[in-house]
């Protein structure tokens, strides 16, 4: 099965916007297959799998910085809730940018979204990935998101995904206070 799938990354201070495609060679159960629920005994909910499925990212993300000499990155709940609220605001449009018609820059909305007092932040978003492993797999094969996940000046992250018509979206925020 291959798929179409995009990447971006964002980093404030030197915007460096990429949008490769590539094929997803990931096999068994995806993400998206997870999230859709079969019955409610069967299957958690999907608050619950949106969860796992973050925190996965976050897991892989600390993994490759481990392997390179960066400290981990600590969960923020407010990066969360920044990237959780890009990633709805990108499914529901269909389009895959960093700043949508009528939407504030990045840095603004993870101001907005309760993380104050940030020294630097960076963002890295991708659709149609079917599971944690492919995504960062993505991004870590391109420059510009590798860049972003191995800054070693960045100490925390929140990653957000979204299922919308059988097609995954991800956004992964960093940042320093």
């Amino acid at each position: 099965m291959t798929r179409l799938l995009a990447l971006v990354p964002c980093l404030v201070l030197g915007l460096g916007l990429l949008a490769p495609t590539a094929a997803d060679a990931g096999t068994g159960t995806t993400a998206a297959a997870l999230l859709r629920p079969v019955a409610p005994d069967v299957v958690p909910t999907r608050k619950l799998v949106q969860r796992d499925l973050e925190d996965r990212v976050v897991q892989l993300v600390n993994e490759q910085r481990a392997g390179n000499g960066c400290r981990a990155l600590k969960p923020a709940k407010q990066l969360r809730k920044a990237a959780r609220q890009h990633t709805i605001a990108m499914a529901r449009a269909g389009v895959m940018s960093h700043q949508l018609p009528g939407e504030a820059k990045f840095s603004t909305r993870i101001t907005r979204a309760g993380y104050r007092g940030w020294r630097l932040v960076a963002e890295n978003i991708a659709r149609g990935f079917s599971s944690p492993e492919s995504v960062m797999n993505a991004w870590m094969n391109s420059p510009s998101h590798r860049q972003n996940i191995l800054n070693c000046r960045l100490r925390e992250i929140g990653v957000g995904v979204v299922l919308d018509a059988d097609q995954l979206w991800w956004t992964q925020d960093f940042g320093l206070r």
